[in-house]
């Protein structure tokens, strides 16, 4: 997802955005071991459920910025630690800990003090040290490199055109709530959204916009994820008991590659799987292909549920796509360490195919 305006939009909220790097923290409190990572996943699990195809429910999938008229000014937040932040009771460092909240993830201001500020990120609430947060500018900026704009549909149905014209061809019809990722927003009438193999173009007014980042985690919240992800994994290995472990893991790879790349070149599939497996490795985001596809927020096709429904009709077997994660889970990459991408647009980096890899 790209947005082709110099602002932030949650539907007509417009902030002002400068440029930030990404500043790392190392105090003891900030628990940004990458030992953490080990035990502990990123962001909240969306289990598969093949209904969601065509029903998107994106109030779960990351912390979405209030309205306009709603917003303060400067009441966003961002996280600036490498992995984990831990989230406490009271504004000290030896307080109880409620909940953790990760890279990427954002929240608003509750109570803004010298040293700790309250903060709610999601269902969490609680204190961090203003060492390792982002307020005003920055924290616009950061939201903006990390967060993701989707549309849903709120029509029985929908055209797609080929231009940000009404009178031009229609290339695509959706039913009510089908989810889209925004690529870019043209004007305030029509924004630009990713298709299977093409660009498309809907009316604002027959859809609903939402700018979402991922959201920390209560400590009650972690302790369900990881049951409900447990859960999952032994249904995964029982519909496929003749699959291996590594298996399944690969076959979640290369279904996530299809899911976003069965359009582009095998470069651009390559380049798909690198990203993930450079997750993988790097200490930052889970340490398994599992946790970070299903980290919330990060992959389109997860939050629509097309992700689901390929994976249980097997989609990427005998394809390109599943040679692309037999290479990249093998130590493959051609995007170099890069840990993102999204439809090209006005984002810069090293452009494959209709992606910008950074």
């Amino acid at each position: 997802m790209t947005l082709k305006n110099a602002a932030l939009h949650v539907g007509i909220l417009m902030l002002t955005v400068f440029s930030v790097g990404f500043l790392f923290a190392s105090d003891a409190y900030a628990d940004t071991s990458s030992e953490y990572l080990l035990d502990q996943s990123v962001g909240s699990s969306i289990v598969f459920n093949t209904s969601a195809y065509n029903d998107a429910d994106t109030t779960k999938l990351g912390f979405k910025l209030p309205e306009k008229e709603e917003l303060e000014l400067g009441s966003l937040v961002m996280v600036k630690v490498t992995s984990v932040l831990n989230v406490r009771s009271e504004g000290n460092p030896e307080a109880e800990i409620v909940g953790k909240i990760y890279r990427d993830c954002g929240g608003t201001i509750i109570e803004k003090g010298e040293e700790w500020s309250k903060i709610q990120s999601g269902e969490l609430v609680g204190w961090c040290s203003n060492e390792y947060l982002l307020f005003g500018d920055e924290a616009v900026a950061l939201a903006k490199d990390v967060g993701t704009m989707s549309a849903v549909t709120k029509n029985q149905c929908t055209t797609i055109h080929a231009e940000a014209n009404a009178d031009s061809q229609i290339v695509s019809y959706a039913s009510k709530n089908t989810f889209f990722e925004v690529i870019y927003e043209v004007d305030e009438d029509w924004v630009c959204v990713a298709l299977d193999d093409c660009d498309g173009f809907v009316k604002r007014e027959f859809i609903d916009l939402h700018f979402d980042v991922d959201h920390g985690e209560t400590m009650e919240a972690i302790k369900e994820r990881q049951r409900k992800e447990e859960e999952e994994k032994r249904k995964l290995i029982r519909r496929n008991e003749a699959i291996q472990a590594d298996g399944d893991t690969l076959k979640m790879l290369a279904t996530i590659i299809w899911c976003e790349a069965r359009g582009e070149g095998y470069e651009g599939q390559l380049a798909v799987g690198s990203v993930v497996m450079n997750r993988v490795r790097s200490g930052a985001y889970p340490a398994t292909v599992y946790d970070v596809i299903f980290a919330s927020g990060q992959f389109s096709p997860v939050k629509s549920g097309a992700f689901a429904r390929a994976y249980e009709n097997n989609s990427a077997e005998n394809t390109t796509s599943w040679q692309a994660a037999v290479e990249t889970m093998g130590g493959y990459t051609n995007v170099g360490d890069m840990t993102h991408f999204r439809r090209k647009g006005n984002k810069e980096g090293y452009i494959i195919g209709n992606h910008v890899f950074y």
